[in-house]
């Protein structure tokens, strides 16, 4: 898609939501770090063991690995053939827009398949969406321990949930949904996206099939558990001793749904509070905020930042090494 002035719509609109990232990630980073004594946490990071960091992002890996199992199988499932590098390069680039809220600029996927394969954007972009439904259903799942065994959250876990369920359930009425794309086809200004809609939609309706549901929920929960287990180990290395495995996976997991619900991008600020609070204030995990935020920056660096900076690079290589093919294609 190319403006006017012969700039891609979408490059121009990757900038600006990446810049926004920036600068409200730099504020709210800023900002916490005053409050937790940006002295001491200066110090407490130089005596941060860099391979435990390294080891972190190793683990984020294997998450990014099984989630693009899960975003090639849903590609698989849509009858939909992409050859798995550049069906892997496009599910990394999208990672470039996990700062966006709720993460849906990764729609930015199906704009480059669309490029370089000429598939139907409304045809993809649903994937986005049962992404974030099962990234968020696998969360619950690992939270629902804690949940029980703590005694909080429960309520953000609970709304969520049936907010999710509720919605499951509306997509599978089929003929109420036609129904009201068929009232909305009649309508003057919007009628004209009526068939887009429909596509999208049926892609949907497969992509939140019950079984498919179930699968990918499942690898859903292996593959953010990597994370929790990410977190684990930069507690173990801080001197969070009493610290177990599923304690660590419920702080990892409560700021990411908090984060995701939260509608900022990324979960920026949302998620680094609700963290910090949890090791600082309601479990005691630390006695010093400057730690406690230590944890947060390493493991938010370690995934979501880490996220972002892969995914520039793969948007980069896909543009390089995609673009001729979308050239070809279209001339």
């Amino acid at each position: 898609m190319v403006s006017p002035s012969g700039r891609d719509v979408t490059l121009e609109h990757l900038e600006r939501n990446i810049a926004i990232g920036l600068v409200l990630g730099g504020v709210i980073y800023a900002s916490i770090s005053l409050w937790s004594d940006a002295e001491k946490l200066l110090g407490h990071a130089v005596d941060f063991p860099p391979w435990v960091f390294l080891g972190a992002l190793v683990l984020t890996l294997v998450n990014y690995a099984l989630r693009f199992v899960k975003w090639h199988w849903y590609l698989k499932y849509l009858d939909i053939s992409v050859p798995w590098t550049e069906s892997a390069t496009a599910f990394v680039a999208g990672m470039v827009m996990a700062v966006t809220p709720g993460k849906v600029g990764e729609v930015l996927k199906s704009f480059l398949l669309k490029e370089s394969r000429d598939i139907s954007i409304a045809r993809t972009a649903p994937i986005v969406i049962a992404e974030r439904v099962t990234d968020l259903l696998g969360m619950i799942v690992i939270a629902g321990v804690g949940v029980v065994i703590f005694d909080y959250g429960r309520a953000v876990l609970v709304l969520t949930l049936i907010g999710i369920l509720l919605g499951l359930v509306l997509l599978h009425q089929r003929d109420w949904m036609l129904a009201c794309l068929d009232w909305i086809g009649d309508l003057p200004l919007v009628g004209r996206f009526r068939s887009g809609l429909e596509e999208a939609y049926e892609s949907m309706y497969e992509l939140v099939g019950w079984r498919i549901l179930g699968g990918t929920t499942i690898l859903s929960v292996v593959a953010w558990s990597m994370e929790g287990v990410a977190l684990f180990w930069i507690l173990q290395t801080l001197g969070a001793g009493d610290v177990n495995l599923y304690m660590a996976f419920f702080i990892y997991s409560i700021p990411t749904i908090a984060g995701a619900v939260s509608g900022l991008p990324g979960g920026l600020g949302a998620a680094e509070a609700v963290m910090i609070g949890l090791l600082f204030g309601v479990f005691g995990v630390f006695d010093s905020k400057s730690v406690a935020t230590l944890a947060t920056y390493v493991i938010r660096f370690a995934t979501l930042w880490f996220g972002v900076l892969l995914g520039l690079v793969a948007l980069v290589y896909y543009r390089t090494r995609y673009g001729d093919d979308a050239s070809s294609s279209s001339a």
